[in-house]
This record gives C-alpha cells, structure tokens and sequence, in this order.
C-alpha cells in the first residue's frame, strides 16, 4: 500500500492524504425498541470473510442492542446467513462482526433491540474512493465526505451511484456524479456540537479541480464542494486527528431540497 503524502491544495494549505486502511459507509438510521442507532460498515461483505458493523445509539429510549446478523429475505432457502452476534459496546458505541457463510447479493444487515428487528441495506459494493466517509443519501444516491484534521478542511463528493458491481468483485467500479447547479450551497450540521454548522461552495466556477488537480466541472453543474475555501468561515474548531462528530448534509438544488441521514465523522488520518 502506498504512504500517505503530503500535499498542497490549490488554495495552498497543506494537508497530509493518501491510501486508508478503512473504508467506511454510512448506512443510514433505524428505529428499533424505542430506540434510533445510525449503522455503518467497514469494509465489504463477502462469504467467509469476517465484517464490523458500527451501531450507535443517537436518540430514544436506553435500549442496548442485543444482537445482529445477515439475513435474505422470508422464504428465501437461507435465510440467516451467519449466526447472530453480540456487539462490543463502550457508551452509545457496539461493534458487531459478521461472518456470512453464503453469498450475500440479496441479504440485508439485521440490527435486535429491545425485543425487536429492524433492517437496513447495507449497499454492498458502494465504498469511499476519495480517503473520506461515504454515505447513503435518499435523494441523491450516496456521498462522500472528507475531513483534513490537520487543517479542518472538507471535501464533499456528490455521488448518483457507487458504480456498477461484477459477480467477480466485491467493490462496485468507479462512482457515477451527481450534479447539480455549480452556485448550491451546501450545509453541514453537527448534531454532536449543538447543532453548529459550516457551508461548503465550488472551489472556482471554472474547473473546480479537487486537489489532486482533477477538473469536477460538467456544463455548469458539479458534484464537488469545500470548505472553507475562500469563504473566511474559521475551520479551527475541526481540528485534530482525534476530533468526532455527528453530522448530516443538506442543500436545495433545481428546487428541490435534500437532507441526509447523520452520519459519524472523523478526520481521515484517523481512519
């Protein structure tokens, strides 16, 4: 694998980037025994090879999940397709690690509280390619958020789908964009710090290059955003490799608003 890299973005900050060992999704949110848990996954789902699950309590009643599993769908010839598993927990944190045992294309992530189940898709294939967090996104399809701890700078890619999936491999193939008008602004709201928010903008209106130098910009319409870029918003309070939050992403383009799922975030040199 190669090293991270320094490198100096095209508003000349400094940021340190490169390969991650974690490659995080953000499912969504599930309300189950009174309570509300966002899900992610770290890594792929593939017969035979063991994946965690990250399950945190966000609102509701004081329910500790008592167990998760994979399963397809009633009347399928298997329906559990690993045995369920208790979480490692620390606060509002569990851990759950799934091994299935068959091939998983039409399963989905099975969360147990209070008695209860409830379900989610656990998109497989869709992973970050960018070194960022990538999330479900209702609306839109997924994306991917990105957080320099060294600078406090974001990165927001807008993604229509994760790519196409092969029955060879368990990673889908390159993201398809999601466009939409180069003037949106899009908000960041951190539940996790009494709601604070930060906006994101396009870098330029002509190329609006990453920093990696790569153009974002197709007849007007982009699917990359930053911050703070040139705005004067002050990114100190998002420093620090050990900084965490909780954040949802939100902006009205062709007027139609958009709101994500919150989702946890971290800076990528922690991942």
């Amino acid at each position: 694998m190669a090293e991270p890299v320094k490198h100096v973005d095209a508003s000349g900050h400094e940021h340190t980037h490169g390969p991650t060992s974690a490659k995080i999704v953000a499912l969504g949110t599930v309300t189950v025994g009174g309570a509300t848990f966002m899900i992610d996954r770290d890594g792929q789902i593939e017969a035979g090879k063991e994946t965690e699950f990250g399950v945190e309590r966000i609102a509701g009643a004081e329910v500790v999940p008592s167990g998760a599993w994979l399963a397809n769908p009633p009347g399928s010839n298997v329906e559990k397709l690993c045995d369920p598993v208790t979480g490692d927990g620390h606060e509002q944190h569990w851990h759950f690690n799934v091994t299935p045992l068959y091939p998983v294309k039409k399963s989905k992530f099975v969360l147990q509280a209070g008695g209860e189940e409830a379900v989610v898709d656990f998109c497989p294939g869709a992973g970050p390619c960018n070194d960022g967090i990538m999330s479900v996104f209702p609306g839109v399809g997924f994306l991917e958020l990105k957080l320099h701890g060294d600078a406090g700078d974001l990165e927001l890619w807008l993604y229509a789908s994760a790519g196409k999936q092969t029955s060879w491999q368990a990673r889908t193939g390159k993201p398809s964009p999601f466009d939409i008008p180069k003037e949106t602004v899009v908000k960041l709201t951190f539940a996790s710090h009494e709601g604070k928010t930060v906006e994101l903008r396009v870098r330029n209106g002509d190329q609006n290059e990453d920093e990696d130098g790569t153009p974002n910009m197709r007849g007007g319409r982009t699917n990359y955003f930053i911050f703070p870029g040139e705005s004067g918003q002050d990114p100190t309070w998002l420093m620090g490799e050990k900084w965490r939050g909780v954040v949802s992403v939100s902006f009205e383009a062709d007027g139609k608003p958009q709101q994500s799922d919150p989702f946890v975030l971290v800076p990528h040199e922690a991942l």
